[in-house]
């Protein structure tokens, strides 16, 4: 938070005078009569609302989030342009081969025309194996590259808020800083209360960012979950189907290979929400065997071993995303929420002491004009703000090209079972990995208090002189933190 309190000029130890504020017309401020300060005191909690509705949405750590999650969507569309490029060489190389093997010359090389035809029937095998390669690999890069767009138009968004976000804490330490109270703090106990805001707010933000992260990472399960599930169960039905019913087969198999792809799509990118953190199911190298079978999926549909050794595939990757899902419901509802709940709470409360504390002080100034002055709490309320699920980019399959006879699916969605007992679900990430260096801030904000309340006790010269420190010191890391997004 950018203060111009914090430029008030003020003689540190060394007797050195810190640069005033950045105003062309500054001065020393005139003493307020009751009227300018009681118009400057609504201002402020004009301000101070339009202030707390941004707060409410986490702005800050929204855009950072945002921003990191779009650097990682432009990664991961160069790695998808290269796959596909190579996919594409892949297969015109597998082409190729089987042009090459039909050749009047080549052919003369085999003994007999069972020789041929095995042969014949591997290159084709490889080349079919080649194109569902090629076709994984785009719909994979067109996917990552539908994500984009609507991302950087979300960030450019956010960034403008931003912008005004920090503009409404510049107006509002003109307000107090150089209008109201002349560079200083109000009293002590504004001091010690705004201190004690900023260490929650900044606590408050990190756990709503951990919750935004850790639900839009859930959404995308819950889609994986049930593509992944749908897939299991049309891989059943395709095996009653006769062989003579080749097209019918093909367009089943197809819709499984698209749901085993938007699968794991979803699940690729709730990693990328969550990048510091480790799955307990559905690692990296589970992931690309998936990915791998859906390159096979023509070929495995073919024979009873294949098909069953592919079903297994799907089926442990259904069971593992679905204990996934339901250790995120674990983290998100025993740990994320409960300890939202708390510093919410916590902070609401101390910002509400902070408010009255400037507001007594404010009524110092303006005297008995000062009864119409009412703080409305209701304009300060901690309702959350809902995050938008609609927001969520989520990977759908493609509906197969051709008119196959598919039998309808009854989408009821996957069963309402619990993959794995409480007590052997996979332990919740340390509260670091959830909300990073928590701690490390208590510690920091016990160690300033402690100095605060040294230099107050021993000599009260010196304390103004701290005290103007640990404002700069305050608002310049609270400035640091807002620009870094």
């Amino acid at each position: 938070m950018s203060s111009f309190r914090q430029l008030q000029r003020t003689e540190g130890e060394s007797g050195a005078e810190h640069p005033s504020p950045p105003h062309d017309s500054y001065h020393k401020p005139k003493p307020l009569t009751p009227e300018e300060a009681k118009a400057l005191t609504q201002r402020y909690l004009d301000v101070a609302k339009k202030i707390h509705e941004y707060e409410k949405r986490n702005i800050p750590k929204t855009l950072s989030l945002k921003k990191e999650h779009l650097a990682s969507l432009m990664q991961a569309t160069k790695e998808s342009e290269e796959n596909y490029k190579k996919a594409t060489a892949k297969v015109a190389q597998e082409k190729a081969d089987v042009d090459k093997l039909q050749t009047p010359s080549v052919r003369a090389f085999f003994k007999d025309q069972e020789s041929f035809d095995e042969k014949m029937s591997k290159e084709q095998e490889e080349y079919l194996e080649a194109v569902s390669e090629q076709e994984v690999a785009k719909k994979q890069l067109d996917m990552v590259t539908a994500q984009k767009k609507p991302l950087e138009e979300e960030v450019a968004t956010l960034s403008k808020e931003m912008e005004a976000l920090m503009k409404m804490h510049d107006d509002l330490d003109i307000i107090l800083g150089l209008e109201l109270f002349n560079g200083r703090y109000g009293s002590e106990l504004e001091n010690k209360l705004e201190t004690e805001c900023e260490v929650l707010l900044d606590k408050n933000e990190r756990i709503m960012a951990a919750k935004y992260k850790w639900t839009y990472a859930q959404i995308l399960l819950q889609h994986a979950v049930r593509q992944l599930w749908f897939a299991c169960c049309r891989w059943i039905e395709l095996s009653r189907v006769p062989p003579q019913h080749l097209q019918q087969k093909y367009y089943m198999a197809t819709e499984v290979r698209n749901n085993l792809i938007a699968a794991s799509s979803n699940i690729v990118n709730a990693k990328r929400y969550l990048n510091n953190i480790r799955f307990p199911y559905c690692e990296p190298g589970e992931i690309a065997t998936l990915q791998r079978a859906c390159n096979n999926v023509y070929v495995d549909m073919r024979t009873p071993d294949r098909h069953q050794h592919a079903f297994q595939c799907y089926d442990v990757t259904f069971k593992r995303a679905a204990a996934l899902l339901q250790w995120f419901d674990s983290v998100i509802k025993n740990h994320i929420d409960k300890d939202l709940v708390t510093v919410k709470t916590e902070l609401q409360l101390k910002e509400k002491a902070l408010r009255s504390e400037r507001i007594r002080l404010m009524k110092e100034k303006i005297g008995p004009e000062a009864a119409s002055l009412v703080i409305h709490e209701h304009d300060f309320d901690a309702s959350d703000v809902k995050l938008d699920p609609e927001k969520v980019a989520v990977s759908k399959p493609d509906k197969p090209e051709g008119s196959g006879e598919a039998p309808e699916f009854d989408d009821k969605g996957p069963p309402a079972s619990t993959p794995l007992p409480a007590n052997e679900l996979a332990p919740p990430p340390s509260a670091e990995e959830l909300f990073g260096k928590i701690q490390q801030l208590k510690e920091q904000h016990k160690k300033e208090m402690e100095e605060f309340d040294e230099v107050q006790e021993t000599n009260k010269t010196r304390m103004e002189q701290g005290l103007q420190e640990k404002i700069r010191a305050r608002k310049n890391r609270r400035m640091a933190a807002m620009i870094e997004q």
